[in-house]
């Protein structure tokens, strides 16, 4: 049953028309999920949803990203997975949500009933489920930040064992001795005891989204630089100079933008190790927030 539980969320369409990932779809389902785990709320009313997701979208979605809750909140009902239910309602000229009556109802919606039955049975399968609809759309870097916003908490500590079993634990060393330990981005290298500290190995093409763990595939970032590029505020163009997104803002915004936009990175030791251009384009065109 578990298996075939995850077959299904995993089988959710999250890609735009243009090919653009668009995590609308696995952001409303992580806070319903939160809502089912943590109040046994089986039904979540579209203000309370539109209040908290809205903003993760404008956040972790694509570039100029318009969609609201209102685009998955009735939309996932179409899914073949039959995973989501939503209360007959109103539909606009494009075959929406009409909003209006959306928000004077407080139109409610959920996970189907069968869905429902197998978290009952076996409370586990929330957590699971929700490791999967991370792993699958988002960064790592990310994952713990989403989950703060929507307010889910896993408890298990095989949770992280599910979230890292993927990963090659060479990767990370590999990368980091690549780009002499220290930030490709700003240089940082802080060591304590000979250990570097607060620094990663960042995918540039997403794990989840085939991206090797090669050092082709990685660049060595601070914990700061690391979550700014996985959120699309920074990228690495194929000249191998740093893009600031203009949707930075803010005093260190302007910091980000006056000291790094348009600047080279450190390069690693030799051009074998250097960023795969394909790489390089898939982060350019799926996770930055901007123009290249």
């Amino acid at each position: 049953m578990a298996n075939d539980l995850l077959k299904r969320f995993s089988s959710i369409r999250v890609f735009t028309k243009g090919g653009k990932m668009a995590p609308h779809k696995p952001l409303l389902l992580l806070y319903a999920l939160s809502r089912l785990k943590n109040e046994k709320a089986e039904r979540i009313d579209f203000n309370d949803a539109e209040d908290v997701v809205s903003p993760l979208i404008q956040t972790y979605g694509p570039f100029n990203a318009k969609t609201t809750v209102a685009y998955p909140y009735a939309r996932l009902a179409n899914e073949k997975s039959n995973i989501w239910w939503i209360e007959q309602h109103d539909k606009n000229a494009s075959g929406d949500l009409n909003l209006t009556e959306a928000r004077d109802r407080g139109l409610k919606a959920g996970f189907s009933n069968d869905v429902l039955a197998a978290f009952r049975q076996n409370p586990k399968l929330i957590d699971n489920v929700a490791v999967n609809l991370l792993e699958r759309n988002f960064s790592p870097s990310l994952h713990q930040d989403i989950m703060e916003a929507v307010g889910l908490y896993l408890g298990d500590d095989e949770i992280e064992a599910v979230i890292r079993r993927k990963r090659d634990p060479k990767f990370r060393y590999k990368v980091l001795t690549a780009y002499y330990e220290q930030c490709c981005v700003c240089k940082y290298d802080i060591k304590m005891n000979g250990a570097a500290i607060a620094l990663e190995a960042a995918h540039i093409k997403m794990h989840s989204a085939g991206g090797p763990e090669e050092v082709n595939n990685g660049f060595a970032l601070c914990v700061i630089h690391h979550k700014l590029f996985d959120l699309g505020a920074i990228t690495v163009d194929k000249e191998l100079r740093v893009k600031v997104s203009e949707r930075v803002v803010g005093d260190w915004g302007r910091r980000l933008n006056d000291e790094y936009h348009e600047k080279e990175i450190s390069t690693p030791r030799s051009e074998q190790l250097l960023p795969t251009p394909q790489y390089l384009r898939w982060h350019n065109e799926q996770i930055f927030k901007g123009i290249v």
